[in-house]
């Protein structure tokens, strides 16, 4: 596992190992300059003397000596920075800027017709012997001084050692002031998320860092805590209702079967009263763990999309109810509507609020009407309790129910519109319930038809 720190530094070694090997290929570069400028100036001249020694001959048969022809091309040799020329006959030298280290190195060297160096950036040269009439064989050495090119050279370099030295120290500075700066909210980080447990999610860090990615990343960690410890509340709260719902029909079921055992054997009334009663909290129990499971279900991804009629389903759906509530009067006129969608999710959803309304409709009329415009409109009117605006609030929250005890005598556990909330999310439906207290409840559903 690789420290940041570690790699901090390692970024900032290999920024100063690329600009070093960028510096020296510039430096390669502006070195091979200064000396390809040398030898051009050399080759210059050594063109200019060439011409001038190919006049020796003629100049002698005018009667010039030797002499006078290599002062005279001295004196119109061109002027150039750094550069001397040396002329040698017959251990005679002559120059204008003649010193004792170069008639040392016309003695030392041996000829060359190509240019050389001596010495790091000290003297850039040409040594030739020419025969110019038949009897004498001159020395010529054209030689640039290079000291001042070196100078300026090792200047640089120096400077940029120096530079170079002040940039990785400035950089392991730089990289440990950063360091510095990310780790603490880092280690507040892993502290806070080693102490954060089930029971014990009550922690927020403080947004105290000069970065914005770090505001950000503990900004949505707070959010994080905030809505796992409301998840988990709610999920504590949802175990302690499911576990409380459950006790209740387990609860009679064993006081009914301590009845049997106690006075039923003997007595048939008893037995068919206990048995009916133990039938119905089975029932009781069988819905409550249907709906449980259908809420802990949260995969919905391989639904089974067809083409069906929405009035199809509601008719067979009211005609279920009657069984169940024979006195109920659901007014509903079917109207063909066909959708593309989970038939089973759409049946269940319309049985959850079409049961509901008979629920808390107080036995009066139920209205269902279909509309139709780009999409289908489905509307569920009943003229019963109805709910404050303060409850309509929670009627999406597992296990809430208005009045408790009424809910226990029509054995709803508070689930329906939570189930009912999972599917419209579920199918993208559009759910919009208005209702107002002893006035009743419109629910209206909008489904896309594909």
């Amino acid at each position: 596992m690789k420290k940041l720190s570690y790699e901090l530094i390692k970024s900032y070694r290999n920024l100063i190992i690329l600009f070093s090997i960028s510096y020296m290929i510039i430096m390669f570069f502006f070195s091979s300059y200064i000396k390809n400028a040398a030898y051009l100036d050399i080759e210059a001249i050594n063109g200019f003397i060439n011409y001038e020694i190919s006049q020796v001959k003629k100049e002698l048969e005018e009667g010039k000596t030797l002499e006078k022809i290599f002062l005279e091309a001295l004196e119109e040799c061109p002027k150039v920075q750094g550069i001397t020329v040396v002329f040698k006959n017959k251990d005679k030298y002559y120059s204008y800027n003649l010193k004792q280290e170069f008639i040392n190195l016309l003695n030392e060297i041996d000829v060359y017709e190509k240019i050389q160096s001596l010495g790091f950036y000290k003297y850039e040269f040409l040594n030739k012997k020419i025969e110019i009439d038949g009897k004498n064989t001159i020395e010529i050495l054209i030689i640039k001084d290079m000291k001042e090119d070196r100078k300026i050279i090792l200047s640089i370099l120096e400077a940029s050692f120096i530079l170079i030295f002040i940039t990785i120290i400035t950089s392991i500075v730089i990289a440990k002031r950063f360091y510095n700066k990310i780790i603490p909210p880092l280690e507040n980080l892993k502290e806070i998320t080693n102490k954060v447990s089930l029971e014990n999610m009550d922690y927020k860090l403080e947004i105290k860092n000069n970065f914005v990615e770090f505001n950000s990343i503990i900004s949505s960690y707070n959010s994080m805590l905030k809505r796992l410890q409301s998840q988990t509340e709610a999920q504590i709260n949802f175990v302690n209702s499911a576990s409380h719902e459950m006790k209740t029909p387990i609860f009679i079921i064993s006081g009914y079967v301590n009845l049997i055992k106690r006075w039923g054997i003997e007595n048939k009334d008893i037995v068919i009263e206990a048995l009916n009663s133990i039938e119905e909290e089975v029932k009781n129990i069988s819905s409550l763990i249907s709906k449980l499971l259908f809420l802990a279900k949260d995969d919905y991804d391989e639904r089974e999309n067809k083409n069906f009629d929405i009035s199809k389903v509601i008719t067979e759906i009211i005609n279920d109810l009657k069984i169940i509530y024979p006195n109920q009067k659901i007014n509903f006129s079917p109207k063909e509507s066909f959708i593309n969608s989970d038939y089973h999710l759409i049946r269940q959803l319309f049985l959850n609020l079409i049961e509901n309304a008979i629920k808390y409709g107080r036995d009066r009329e139920i209205y269902i009407n279909i509309r139709e415009n780009k999409n289908i409109i489905v509307d569920i009117i009943d003229n019963g309790e109805g709910i404050s605006q303060e409850n309509l609030k929670h009627i999406f929250d597992r296990f809430f129910r208005v009045d408790k005890a009424r809910s226990r005598e029509m054995k709803s556990h508070g689930l329906g519109l939570s189930i009912v909330k999972k599917i419209v999310e579920t199918l993208n439906i559009d759910l919009d319930i208005k209702s107002e207290l002893n006035k009743g409840t419109i629910v209206t559903l909008t489904l896309p038809r594909v």
